[in-house]
């Protein structure tokens, strides 16, 4: 009993202790929240206010349900259209992400054409062929696969594409300048490279559509042979230019040269730019065939592909060979610088330059020497009877103004012909036919009294004499039928005109006290051309050839003359002498035989008649005697027969 009254006690302190704890507890409870009233009061706000918050969400969420249920139906409606659903755009988007992380990346693809534009106008052709493989590299990775298209890689490599013929154009642009031979090898290897840049996308190109390997190679062959022609091309070009340049400065000259009175020295020039002219065309020639050759010339082989690609090589060089050879022919030698040569040095210079490159030529298989003989022999005609016309114009504008203005004197002499030495002439017909015995002929010594004759038969010499210094053999045929067709037919041609003229009824009243004389001298000379000048021009023209054997006995007088023939031309001499004494002012002397043929007067009628029909003032200023050909100047007609033949 004592024990339950104990323990009952013990409960009760228990229940004693924990209510005053509660009760402190909740004494200390209302005291903090005494100390926390405004915490209390602020949250109780807040949770005012989010409640109403809350609220006015719940109506909008109400208010917009309807606007969801229109968005769930468009969404349903369009679930056929791939490009609007939702996976696509979220493919565009997630594609766009990548693309902007890819950024630097892009720029440097985008800007590979306008580096590869610099790397043309730099010269850097290493770096621009590099930008051409790695364009292939962007097609094999890209666009081989016709499913997927990539447009920006592919606008990339269109564009590098065009560069590359760009940079294909400005390699065959520095062929048409002068580089040498190292230069022109890098060039030619990088056309190569460019070559296979273009072959590895042919090969790729054709490998899904059974581009087997013998197309390839015959590709690459096709490729190759285009490259040789460019080169070749381009290389005439450069040759062409420099030819054009330097014909234009030897026509300019020569306009100069003309413009000035044709000075030796302006002279010089020309023919020195002719020459030159002609060693550049010889040299650019051999320097484009060494450099071809060296490049394109495969090594020594027993490979039958290398063979056959020498044997191409060679073709093609020898069909340019061709080409150049006769473009140089036509259009150089005949249209540019033979019209621009006035005289047969210069003629001679010109065709041992041009005969030097043609046997140069012949270490390619190109000697063309046997056609060059009948090029420069127009020209040597045309120079040498140029002289022969020029006379037979000065013949007929004297024989013109003496019949119009009724004056006699200028045409015979007051030089007394038996007075002269005839020892000269003693030999000369034996000597002449004497092939060991070559001696020039003498003019007659009677042409003196005739100095329309003098002056015809000098121009005829002046001609020889040019003829002496350029001597073809191919010439002479063409020399024998001008000088008897045009030359001295038309020289007869003009005597009889003028015989014909003097002796017309009524001469003598119209003339005066000349009439008469103009018609003897007419006639005599008329009768001393066909009987001295005459024979004298064809034995001279042979002797020049050097056919002694068909110079005419009676060409340059004889020995035996007759003192019978003597007595008749001293008593003509004595008989033109009397008739001169009528005009006692009249004095001129024409020779044939001296370095000059002075025409001399204190007539003004009779200079009148000089000036008027002496095309210069110095007209006759020339060597008038027909200089042998085989003394000093022998090997001129000795190289001319060998040419021939």
């Amino acid at each position: 009993m004592t024990d339950f009254i104990t323990s009952q006690s013990s409960e009760m302190d228990e229940l004693n202790i924990v209510a005053t704890e509660l009760k402190a507890a909740e004494d200390q409870l209302q005291s903090l929240c005494a100390s926390h009233g405004s915490t209390f009061v602020a949250v109780e706000r807040r949770s005012a206010a989010l409640t109403s918050t809350l609220k006015s969400l719940l109506r909008q969420l109400d208010s917009a349900l309807p606007q969801v249920d229109e968005s769930m139906q468009s969404l349903d409606i369009d679930s056929n259209k791939t490009e609007h659903s939702l996976s696509t755009l979220t493919e565009k988007h997630r594609l766009r992400r990548r693309t902007l992380l890819q950024h630097s990346s892009l720029l440097e693809l985008l800007e590979l054409p306008s580096l590869m534009d610099a790397c043309v106008r730099g010269h850097l052709y290493e770096e621009g062929l590099s930008i051409a493989s790695f364009a292939n590299t962007l097609e094999q990775r890209h666009l081989t696969d016709a499913d997927v298209k990539n447009s920006i890689v592919d606008n990339v490599v269109k564009e590098v594409r065009r560069r590359e013929e760009d940079l294909r154009r400005d390699l065959l642009n520095r062929l048409r300048s002068d580089v040498t031979m190292p230069q022109c090898l890098e060039i030619v290897t990088a056309l190569r490279r460019l070559n296979g840049v273009e072959l590895d996308r042919q090969s790729r190109a054709g490998a899904s559509s059974n581009f087997v390997s013998e197309d390839l190679e015959k590709l690459h062959e096709t490729m190759e042979w285009k490259l040789q022609v460019s080169f070749l091309e381009a290389r005439d070009a450069w040759l062409e230019a420099d030819a054009s340049m330097s014909s234009n400065a030897a026509l300019l000259y020569s306009n100069k040269a003309k413009g000035s009175g044709g000075g030796s020295g302006a002279l010089k020039s020309v023919a020195e730019k002719i020459l030159d002219g002609i060693d550049l065309y010889r040299t650019r020639c051999f320097e484009i065939a060494s450099q071809y050759l060296a490049i394109f010339r495969s090594s020594p082989s027993f490979s039958s592909k290398n063979v056959e690609s020498s044997n191409r090589a060679y073709m093609l060089l020898s069909m340019w060979t061709t080409r150049r050879i006769d473009t140089f022919i036509q259009d150089h030698l005949s249209n540019r610088c033979l019209p621009q040569i006035s005289d047969t040095a210069t003629l001679r210079d010109a065709l041992e330059s041009a005969t030097f490159f043609a046997t140069s030529m012949g270490r390619l298989g190109a000697d063309f020497s046997p056609v060059l003989q009948s090029i420069f022999q127009k020209r040597l005609i045309a120079i040498v009877t140029s002289h022969w016309v020029d006379g037979l114009q000065v013949l007929e504008n004297t024989l013109k103004v003496c019949r119009d203005s009724g004056v006699a004197s200028p045409l015979y002499s007051h030089r007394d012909v038996s007075m002269l030495k005839e020892d000269a002439r003693e030999g000369d017909a034996e000597n002449i036919l004497d092939h060991h015995a070559r001696v020039a002929p003498q003019p007659p010594r009677s042409l003196l009294i005739s100095p329309p004759l003098a002056r015809l038969v000098n121009a005829f010499l002046v001609g020889l004499n040019e003829l002496r210094r350029c001597l073809l053999a191919c010439a002479f045929p063409e020399l024998r039928r001008f000088s008897r067709e045009e030359f001295i037919s038309k020289a007869k041609q003009i005597l009889v005109e003028n015989e014909r003229a003097v002796l017309t009824p009524g001469f003598l009243s119209a003339k005066g006290r000349d009439g008469g004389k103009l018609r003897s001298l007419a006639v005599e000379l008329k009768d001393k051309f066909e009987s001295c000048a005459k024979p004298f021009l064809e034995g001279s023209l042979e002797f020049a050839l050097g056919s002694f054997e068909n110079i005419a006995p009676n060409a340059f007088g004889s020995s035996q003359v007759s003192k019978e023939e003597k007595a008749v031309e001293e008593n003509e001499a004595e008989t033109i002498s009397k008739d001169a004494t009528l005009d006692s002012n009249d004095s001129g002397t024409v020779s044939v035989d001296e370095t000059k043929i002075p025409i001399e007067s204190h007539d003004p009628v009779v200079d009148a008649v000089v000036d008027a029909v002496s095309p210069t003032k110095d007209h006759g200023d020339v060597k008038p005697t027909v200089e042998n050909p085989y003394s000093p100047e022998q090997h001129d007609l000795e190289r001319a027969v060998d040419m021939n033949k």
